[in-house]
C-alpha cells in the first residue's frame, strides 16, 4: 500500500519485504507440519512453494539495493532483474559476492554438508521440479527415471538426520519404535507404497520415515536460517549506506526501508528453533 510519507520505491521494497518475510515463516510452519505418509504431502508442496519464493525475494532484495547503491540510487529495470531467473542457487552465489564487498571483515561460518544440498533443491523446485507431477503425466515416457521432489526431500531429511544425531540415539529411536510396534503387536509386513527405488516399504520402514521426517524438518529450518542470517546483516548494512546516500543527495521522502525490522527472526538460535512448534508466523508477524 501507498502512503504520502514514503515515496513510491520506498512503498514497492517494504511490500516486497513483507511478502519475503511471510513467505519464509509460512514454509517453516508448513514444513514442520508436513509428514511422509500420513496424507499431509500436500503440506511439503506448500512449504517448497513458500520457502523458495521468500528465499528468492529476500535474495532478490539484497541485489536491488546493491544496484542502487552503485547507481545513484536509481533501481535496475525489469530486465536486469529477470536475468536472474528463479535460480536460488546462483542468487546464493550473488550473495557471496555481496559479502565480500559489505561485509568484507565479517566471519563467515562453513557451510555444513546439507546447506548445498537445500539450496540446490529449493533452486532445482523453483525453476522446474514444482511443475514435476504434472509433467510426469504428460511425458511420453512412461519408464522416466525422474525423482518426486518428495523423494528428494526424503534424501536431504536422512542426510540432516544422519549428520547431526549421534549414531548411538539413532539406533537407540530405531529400537524404540520397533519395540513400540511389538507393544502395539504391530506386524511389520509389506505394504502398498514403494521407495524410491520402487521396492515395497515394510510398515517400520514406513513409521521410521515418518518419525526421520518429523525430526529432521527442525534442523532444515535450522539449517535455512542459518544460511539466510548474514542475508539479514548485509539487508542491515546496505541499508544504512542507501540511507547516507539519501541524505547526501537531499531525498526529500525515503526511498530505502530498514529492512532490519524485518528479518529479526533470522537470528534464531538452534536451541530454539529445535523446540519451536508451527509458530513462526504468529510469533513474528507483527
Amino acid at each position: 500500500m501507498r502512503s504520502v510519507r514514503f515515496s513510491k520505491q520506498f512503498s514497492l521494497l517494504l511490500q516486497e519485504a513483507h511478502l519475503a518475510k511471510n513467505s519464509i515463516l509460512s514454509g517453516f510452519d508448513l514444513l514442520l507440519k508436513a509428514e511422509f505418509g500420513a496424507d499431509k504431502d500436500g503440506y511439503f508442496y506448500s512449504a517448497f512453494f513458500h520457502l523458495s519464493i521468500g528465499i528468492e525475494r529476500i535474495l532478490k532484495l539484497a541485489v536491488v539495493v546493491d544496484y542502487m547503491i552503485k547507481n545513484d540510487l536509481k533501481a535496475p529495470t525489469k530486465s536486469q532483474l529477470r536475468s536472474y531467473g528463479h535460480d536460488i542457487a546462483g542468487l546464493f552465489a550473488t550473495r557471496n559476492g555481496l559479502l565480500k564487498v559489505y561485509r568484507p571483515s565479517a566471519a563467515q561460518k562453513d557451510a555444513v554438508g546439507v546447506d548445498d544440498q537445500i539450496v540446490e533443491f529449493l533452486s532445482r523446485f523453483a525453476v522446474s521440479t514444482r511443475y514435476f507431477n504434472l509433467d510426469e503425466i504428460s511425458s511420453s515416457d512412461a519408464s522416466s527415471a525422474s525423482k518426486s521432489p518428495l523423494y528428494e526431500w526424503w534424501n536431504i531429511c536422512a542426510a540432516l538426520y544422519d549428520e547431526f544425531t549421534p549414531w548411538s540415539v539413532r539406533e537407540k529411536q530405531s529400537l524404540q519404535l520397533m519395540y513400540s510396534m511389538d507393544r502395539q503387536r504391530i506386524p511389520n509386513g509389506f505394504t502398498w507404497e514403494l521407495d524410491a527405488t520402487g521396492h515395497p516399504m515394510t510398515v517400520f520402514d514406513q513409521l521410521n520415515r515418518r518419525r526421520i521426517g518429523k525430526k529432521s524438518s527442525h534442523l532444515a529450518v535450522w539449517r535455512m536460517v542459518e544460511l539466510l542470517r548474514p542475508v539479514h546483516f548485509l539487508l542491515d548494512d546496505m541499508g544504512r549506506l542507501a540511507h547516507q546516500k539519501e541524505a547526501e543527495k537531499g531525498e526529500s521522502l525515503p526511498l530505502v526501508p530498514h529492512f532490519e525490522d524485518f528479518f529479526w527472526f533470522l537470528l534464531a538460535n538452534r536451541s530454539d528453533i529445535m523446540k519451536r512448534k508451527s509458530s513462526w508466523l504468529r510469533l513474528f508477524n507483527s
